[in-house]
């Protein structure tokens, strides 16, 4: 039987078919460090690879979702000349979070229930669905501290919310109220405080009952890496690959039945398990 993992700085739970990963820091305002990521990307993961779960919440715990980077080193936070050569090489050459991310097959909702600073906000922008309470404050902050903007956000937010308006908020550092982070288009919806949690699990269950999962795991799978694609005869291929393989498997069927006998479908693939060898 296997082991519960045991977390320290963030936690999980199952709720139906949603797991929920808490970022649990609070007295440090979940200020980022190597240890909550890797907690983090562990909890992701058993998320993706569960098959009795069909989406991720990522929220924070206390009042914050997280302050940027744990800056608790003075102004040496950021200095890694002391590392060793090759673990220097290792940090540029390891895809590390970008591409993990995207790798993932299963949807992940970030709730932010408060601030988000920094790598709190990068961190966040290769998941799939961002709202926020009424509460949270959104800043893309690393110029204000003389750094720059990691997790590849120059590539990715341009693409979210536009070049122009990409510039602006990373050029400034400006930290944005939630309803202007929803007019830039940062996140989908905002909420009061106390219904962040609950919309964030109406829509994880909204996705989980209505939605077959594997057809959701090759559609987020084309999202991503479309992101990148640069030969539109090659990806319109691929797309029509997938769905000619999706509309022959037993979930196509249901779909379309449940539909024509107006009735809520029953989903019988998984994921993991059921994706296809390509």
């Amino acid at each position: 039987m296997e082991t519960e993992p045991k977390y320290t700085v963030v936690t999980f739970e199952k709720e139906e078919q949603t797991g929920i990963v808490t970022l649990n820091r609070p007295d440090h305002l979940n200020a980022w460090t190597w240890p909550l990521m890797a907690e983090m990307r562990h909890a992701l993961l058993r998320v993706d690879n569960d098959p009795g779960l069909r989406a991720a919440i990522l929220t924070g715990a206390g009042r914050c979702f997280c302050a940027g980077a744990d800056l608790s080193a003075g102004g040496s936070t950021f200095d890694f000349s002391s590392l060793p050569e090759s673990q220097r090489e290792d940090m540029l050459n390891d895809p590390y979070f970008l591409k993990w991310s995207f790798s993932l097959r299963k949807p992940v909702i970030v709730a932010y229930n408060g601030p988000a600073v920094g790598v709190g906000v990068t961190m966040t922008l290769p998941f799939d669905i961002r709202i926020a309470a009424e509460s949270a404050r959104i800043g893309i902050v690393f110029n204000r501290r003389g750094v720059l903007p990691e997790i590849g956000c120059a590539w990715l937010l341009p693409k979210i919310i536009g070049l122009s308006r990409a510039a602006e908020l990373m050029y400034t550092g400006r930290i944005l109220s939630a309803q202007e982070a929803l007019e830039y288009g940062l996140v989908s919806k905002v909420v009061p405080d106390g219904e962040l949690m609950p919309t964030a699990k109406a829509l994880a269950k909204e996705i989980a009952t209505n939605c077959a999962p594997v057809s959701i795991a090759l559609t987020k799978k084309m999202l991503y890496q479309f992101l990148t694609a640069t030969d539109v005869q090659e990806l319109e291929r691929i797309n029509n690959e997938y769905f000619m393989w999706a509309g022959v498997q037993p979930d196509a069927q249901e779909g379309i039945m449940s539909f024509l006998e107006k009735r809520a479908p029953s989903w019988t693939m998984k994921v993991p398990g059921d994706m296809p060898d390509f």
